[in-house]
């Protein structure tokens, strides 16, 4: 027998809830803007300029995890410097891979941190404030990836992982072959992570010199244009959005206030500066140097002190406004 009860009316909104509304979201865009130009202002590498290419991608790719918040991420970083004395992976995109670990982790989500072997050695061990050793995935350089590759994609079957998120991790160039940012190849030292985004999963590329996973959003001649050695260098790999920063750090930061921005106030302990300090702490500690100076101290691209954390926390200052 056909039921006889009426559907519920939608509550309509009164014009002055109406307006509030929008100037709530119109607000809340102007501060993401905010946080966008904070994060991509420039140390050298030309991030503004790539970043005026994407302007607006924070905001999507903030209000993508807002709106999802039971979301179920792979976080991918680590490039790993084989020319320095020490080789190790560099302090730029682990600490915002595991921020935004913490940040999924702290909406209602989940995330798994994914590397590969010539990083594992500073990843894994810093990682365990953030995450269970079980949710650090690490692949191989050698011709045992496809093994590898499958067990990942029955994992995103089990658990029902539908987003991939790519901080300061290299993909492969124009050319076919990952280079630093002197085009030297480094394809010896790092795993094809790049296929994990054409797995069907929604992407988020975060880079700040254009041979990142998620540049190939950018056209190959803005790319020469505007980066140096762009034509040999610039990663040809797509993402859905893409986020540009000084550092990669930054752009990922950006990620999570924007995410405060938002609404989501479980991310504010992430705002602090002290988090910050103690798993890039952590990461030198376990032997991460300065992807720029190849030293193993606590810097970023060759930033140190203000330089670096005065713009994390402008960050954050902007994304604990009290105006949203």
């Amino acid at each position: 027998m056909p039921s006889t009860q009426r559907p519920v009316p939608r509550q309509r909104l009164s014009p002055k809830q109406w307006l509030t509304s929008r100037i709530h979201t119109a607000l809340q865009r102007r501060a993401i803007s905010r946080i966008e130009a904070e994060a991509a202002h420039d140390v050298g590498r030309g991030s503004e300029s790539l970043a005026v290419l994407t302007y607006g991608e924070l905001f999507t790719a903030a209000r993508f995890l807002a709106s999802n918040p039971q979301t179920k991420a792979f976080v991918v970083t680590g490039f790993y410097v084989p020319s320095a004395v020490r080789p190790a992976a560099e302090t730029d995109g682990p600490v915002g891979a595991l921020e935004l670990c913490a940040a999924l982790r702290a909406i209602g989500g989940d995330a798994w941190l994914v590397s590969d072997t010539p990083c594992e050695g500073v990843l894994r061990p810093s990682a365990t404030t953030v995450l269970p050793d079980n949710h650090v995935l690490i692949a191989p350089v050698d011709e045992t990836f496809e093994t590898w590759l499958q067990d990942i994609m029955e994992l995103i079957r089990i658990e029902h992982i539908d987003t991939v998120i790519f901080v300061e991790r290299v993909g492969p160039s124009y050319g076919g072959l990952p280079r630093n940012m002197r085009a030297a190849c480094i394809k010896e030292w790092t795993a094809p992570l790049s296929r994990l985004a054409g797995l069907g999963l929604h992407s988020i590329g975060i880079g700040d010199g254009g041979n990142e996973i998620g540049m190939g959003k950018i056209l190959a001649e803005d790319m020469q244009r505007l980066v140096r050695y762009g034509d040999e260098i610039g990663c040809s790999v797509s993402t859905d959005e893409l986020i540009i920063g000084g550092t990669s750090n930054w752009a990922a930061h950006a990620l999570v206030g924007a995410l405060r921005v938002l609404g989501h106030k479980q991310v504010e302990h992430l705002l602090e500066d002290s988090w910050h300090h103690e798993v890039l702490s952590a990461l030198v500690a376990e032997g991460s140097i300065d992807g720029v100076t190849h030293d193993n101290v606590p810097s970023v691209d060759g930033l140190r002190g203000d330089d670096y954390f005065g713009t994390i926390r402008y960050i954050s200052r902007i994304a604990q406004g009290r105006h949203w």
